[in-house]
């Protein structure tokens, strides 16, 4: 992302998990190929909420989960969800460093022992 703003062009970026459905749907005369489920919904939602507010990458609850030992990551929202659930949405700033990955090899080591 570094650099883009000196070449007038934006860079957003949403990145979730979790289930969805792809491929084709509709009926036989009208079929496109799309992905829909709520990991989708939440992507375009954070999507949008980059374009408002000046964020690079924003993450699910889940994402962040399992970069969080890979790179340096903020609480950036707290979203209300349609079900009265809360999500939050994480702000990634930096790639990882020697400090992060030592621990997260440390904590993939101890997850497959």
């Amino acid at each position: 992302l570094k650099g883009t703003q000196e070449l007038g062009v934006g860079v957003r970026v949403a990145c979730t998990g979790g289930p969805a459905f792809f491929g084709p749907m509709g009926t036989k005369t009208q079929r496109a190929f799309t992905v829909v489920g709520p990991c989708v919904s939440m992507g375009f939602l954070l999507q949008k909420l980059a374009k408002l507010i000046p964020f690079g990458i924003l993450v699910d609850g889940t994402v962040y989960s399992h970069v969080k030992y890979m790179a340096q990551c903020r609480l950036a929202l707290v979203l209300p969800l349609w079900d009265g659930k809360v999500e939050k949405a994480y702000e990634v700033l930096a790639g990882s460093s020697a400090e992060i990955n030592e621990e997260w090899m440390y904590q993939l080591k101890e997850k497959e022992s």
